[in-house]
């Protein structure tokens, strides 16, 4: 195996929510993107951040233990678990229904409203597709495509307001299976366009 520099990934990510999903498969169709790393499947850009967009994916794995070994004899999956945490840096409006999350909002000539507490009972929890492209260091028409189907803000917000930075705000946004589409292709895809 050959040490490739060109294989290390420096780029900045771009983010969308509300994009179309791809279809789902064995494998699936891959989210598709034109030449500029935007998905053709529309969707509302988070616009500009700061500091890394990190995706977390592990499966939670139990060893079983046997009176007759001192080490594991084998291992099972019992959970997974996938994030996208940002920090946004614009006030869209897609971007920050994610983050108030569950509470009611409008948008309109003149404002971007949102407005909560006490609810009148469950309330049910917004989810989004959500779609991230990085254009490839070495290959600018090549990009890293990451879907995550259906995911859901756990972190709620924080606005800060000083007089010596930008006021950015922290998304958490945590996968859920989606149960519409084909078994193994329920949680997340990730490709790399090849050069």
């Amino acid at each position: 195996m050959a040490q490739t520099p060109a294989q290390v990934q420096i780029g900045a990510a771009r983010i969308w929510t509300g994009v179309t999903k791809p279809a789902s498969g064995g494998p699936p169709t891959i989210t598709p993107i034109d030449a500029a790393g935007v998905p053709t499947g529309g969707g509302d850009e988070v616009g500009y951040t700061t500091g890394p967009a990190t995706f977390s994916y592990k499966q939670v794995k139990n060893p079983i233990m046997a009176e007759q070994s001192l080490n594991p004899v084998d291992v099972y999956v019992t959970s997974e678990e996938g994030s996208l945490v940002f920090e946004a840096m614009e006030r869209t409006f897609a971007t920050l229904k994610l983050a108030f999350d569950n509470v009611s909002n409008a948008s309109g000539v003149g404002e971007d409203l949102f407005y909560g507490g006490d609810s009148t009972g469950l309330s049910s929890v917004f989810t989004t597709c959500c779609v991230l492209t990085s254009r490839r260091r070495l290959a600018p028409t090549k990009f890293e495509v990451l879907t995550v189907y259906k995911a859901y803000s756990v972190e709620g917000i924080q606005l800060a307001y000083t007089r010596t930075k930008e006021s950015t705000y922290k998304v958490t946004m945590s996968a859920l299976i989606d149960t519409t589409r084909t078994v193994g292709d329920r949680l997340f895809q990730w490709y790399r366009q090849q050069v």
